[in-house]
């Protein structure tokens, strides 16, 4: 084994899942110190409206999941009908249909917030 690969290895398996497991502290060390912010002024946390949260919306894992199957889909058109023959083009298309279902996403919901 080289010592590139080591190496590589070492930052993937060690220090990746420590730091996002230090954000995710952070976050919610934080989370907690403003409830306790609040609590002491007085404010009951449980009458603040918890603000809609867009990762957690059916329609934007709908959308996403649309664009990279049509994606998916129109790539491996193009393979089969011999006008491109690269692989790696339904992966491509997949994440350029899920992007374009992520901006398509944006605007809708742009639009419900506004109602």
């Amino acid at each position: 084994m080289r010592v590139d690969d080591l190496i590589s290895m070492i930052i993937i398996l060690g220090v990746l899942p420590v730091t996002i497991l230090l954000i995710v502290f952070f976050i919610q060390k934080a989370k907690i110190k403003e409830r306790g912010q609040l609590l002491e002024k007085g404010i009951d946390i449980l009458s603040i409206p918890k603000k809609n949260n867009p990762f957690n919306s059916p329609l934007l894992w709908g959308v996403l999941s649309f664009g990279g199957g049509l994606g998916l889909l129109i790539g491996f058109l193009l393979i089969q009908s011999n006008i491109y023959n690269d692989d790696a083009i339904m992966g491509i298309l997949a994440l350029i249909f899920g992007g374009i279902g992520l901006i398509i996403f944006y605007f809708l919901n742009k639009r419900t917030d506004k109602k």
